[in-house]
């Protein structure tokens, strides 16, 4: 069951559920700590999720520890100088659509302290966990008993600490492993860099790209323009800038599709990058939208960490420390493993 927010993304009954999770713990933890959420309790009630529920108000109260900011996504004025941020469920889309579809989501989790993020965590359950597996759709045999060596990665990253891979359950059989991006002094070059961007969706019995894709949790279609890709470059600037950098005859198909680029959902793209998958990142909303902190944060620690770099378009740093909205200033973002690659990315 699922709901659309003011901005046409989806809420499901995961999001609320994985809030309410993170947040009580962590309130217990840590109680004089603040919290910045995306979701709200009331939209339970609204869309008649509580059934079977028998504490309802302890779940409400769970969820809407993060809700310390106002309806604009200013500071209210109640936070302490710690905050944690959470997205519950990044890329509610791809969790949407599911394994068997290559849905890529995430839990992730910052701990922002005086507007820097401090600590940045990614839970990728459908994620391989090879570099160089594209394997995200799971295969029709594939399960949980067997793919325990092979899927499912959480990245954790702290200030000056590095950025780390680790499976998602315990696993005597997967060692936790340093990440570190792409080298910029190595064989690939800008020219080679690929890029890490929202996912095209296919109808496998027209074999074409569609626009619409059947949800069979919510029994619903689901439109795709609306998702990753098309959000976050509305305006068609990848494709450009795919040219500047990859050169005209070898930066797009016949469609107009980047071709050396790894597609994925959501914020799972800067753990990508953090282990040297790919190079570049680039976010450009439509002019005037305010992005969320929730959004980036997290991404932001472990891509910077593994030693990468992360800024805005005019090549400045981030300031996470405004409320729930980054500044106005922050026309798009742009993420990549640094040095001559960012330098390329900024000027295209």
């Amino acid at each position: 069951m699922s709901v659309t927010k003011s901005d046409a993304s989806p809420v499901t009954v995961g999001d609320f559920s994985a809030q309410a999770i993170v947040l009580r713990h962590l309130h217990k933890a840590f109680p004089t700590d603040s919290f910045i959420a995306v979701s709200l309790a009331q939209d339970i009630l609204e869309a008649t999720m509580v059934q079977g529920i028998e504490d309802i108000d302890d779940l409400m109260a769970s969820i809407d520890l993060g809700q310390t900011y106002n309806d604009d996504g200013s500071d209210s004025g109640t936070r302490s100088t710690r905050t944690w941020c959470l997205d519950p469920i990044d890329g509610t889309k791809g969790f949407l659509r599911g394994k068997r579809d290559g849905g890529q989501y995430c839990v992730a989790l910052a701990l922002v302290e005086d507007g820097v993020p401090t600590i940045g965590v990614l839970g990728c359950p459908n994620l391989p966990t090879e570099v160089n597996d594209e394997n995200y759709e799971w295969r029709d045999d594939e399960t949980e008993e067997t793919n325990a060596n092979a899927r499912g990665c959480i990245f954790v990253a702290s200030k000056g600490g590095g950025a780390y891979q680790l499976p998602l359950f315990p696993n005597k059989n997967v060692e936790s492993k340093r990440l570190h991006v792409t080298p910029v002094d190595g064989e690939r070059t800008p020219k080679d860099a690929r890029f890490c961007v929202g996912k095209l969706y296919f109808d496998r019995q027209q074999n074409s790209v569609c626009d619409y894709v059947f949800d069979s949790r919510s029994q619903s279609w689901l439109d795709v323009t609306k998702g990753v890709e098309k959000f976050s470059d509305p305006l068609g600037q990848l494709s450009a800038m795919a040219e500047i950098l990859h050169g005209k005859d070898e930066a797009l198909d016949d469609e107009g599709v980047i071709l050396k680029a790894r597609r994925m959902d959501s914020q799972v793209k800067y753990g990508v990058l953090s282990r040297g998958g790919g190079e570049l990142f680039a976010r450009l909303p439509r002019p005037g939208y305010l992005e969320w902190i929730w959004d980036h944060a997290a991404g932001s620690v472990v891509i910077q960490e593994a030693g990468g770099q992360v800024t805005d378009v005019d090549g400045n740093a981030i300031d996470f420390g405004l409320g729930a909205k980054l500044s106005k200033d922050v026309r798009g973002i742009l993420a990549s493993n640094g040095g001559q690659f960012h330098e390329k990315l900024l000027e295209a």
